[in-house]
């Protein structure tokens, strides 16, 4: 008869060599399998395997041939527990520790923890979670105020001195830049003020880089200090003729009223007068005596 091949879970397959009826011959490739009962050609049973000295499991917890387990017919081992709600309460409860302003509360009857806000905050301008904040959701204080460009320009300059006449560095606070800015300005002004008010030639400058080289070092509205040159008419007083002659004195020129005529004068010393002859009129001679 032909061979009938065997099929082993866990091991190779197995031949049933060609034997009489009664007797078939199993080969097992693992030593640890048996046959109890073999009927007829090619039929076995009773194949049972591994087990026995062989080292096989002949029951597992209590049980054997197909045997289907759950936790509940597994022991715990001390090392190795199964998860229970108040083993984790029980772990978690021991694991947290308060911190400041935090404290927790604890039921143990329903497993339950309450971390309590004592201290903490609980929102922020009205904002609760994540919160971000900027200048736009935080009202101005007294105290602390936000920078504008008019604070600045009014702010008073409270602690400016102004004793150090210094060059300003770039260290400088800006109260200490003006004081110093200040204090040169106060310096250079004294200095000016003094220059100005000094008549005495402080640069010592010439009349020939002024263009007065041929100008006379003397003054000219006493006429005493003019030696030569022709005087300007405009400079001559109304009562003085152009020769410098005043009028109406003795030695000096006889000059018409208003009706252009003689003043009053002496004529006594008119000697000698040439009269033309007479036209025909007659002619009449007065004297004062």
């Amino acid at each position: 008869m032909a061979d009938v091949i065997v099929t082993i879970p866990g091991a190779t397959n197995v031949t049933v060599d060609d034997a009489p009826a009664t007797s078939v011959v199993v080969i097992f490739p693992a030593s640890n399998y048996v046959v109890t009962t073999v009927i007829d050609r090619g039929i076995l049973f009773g194949i049972e395997g591994p087990s026995g000295p062989a080292g096989g499991v002949d029951t597992v917890n209590g049980q054997s041939g197909n045997v289907t387990l759950d936790t509940s017919e597994i022991p715990e081992n001390p090392t190795a527990l199964y998860f229970t709600n108040t083993r984790v309460y029980t772990k978690v409860k021991a694991a947290l520790v308060a911190g400041s302003n935090v404290s927790f509360i604890y039921n143990d009857t329903l497993q339950t923890i309450t971390i309590a806000a004592s201290g903490n905050v609980l929102s922020v301008n009205g904002q609760t979670g994540a919160v971000v904040l900027d200048t736009d959701d935080i009202t101005e204080g007294t105290t602390n105020q936000y920078f504008t460009a008019t604070r600045v320009r009014d702010l008073l300059l409270t602690g400016l001195s102004t004793a150090t006449n210094a060059i300003i560095s770039a260290t400088d606070s800006v109260l200490v830049a003006f004081g110093k800015l200040q204090a040169q300005i106060t310096a250079n002004l004294s200095t000016l003020t003094s220059h100005i008010s000094n008549t005495s030639n402080p640069h010592s400058v010439t009349k020939s880089q002024v263009g007065l080289g041929n100008v006379l070092d003397v003054d000219t509205t006493n006429a005493n200090n003019i030696s030569s040159g022709t005087l300007n008419d405009a400079r001559l007083s109304a009562n003085v003729t152009l020769q410098g002659n005043t009028f109406n004195a003795a030695s000096k020129l006889v000059q018409l009223d208003a009706s252009a005529k003689l003043p009053a004068v002496d004529g006594s010393n008119l000697t000698n007068l040439n009269i033309p002859p007479s036209t025909g009129g007659d002619l009449y001679l007065f004297y004062n005596y």
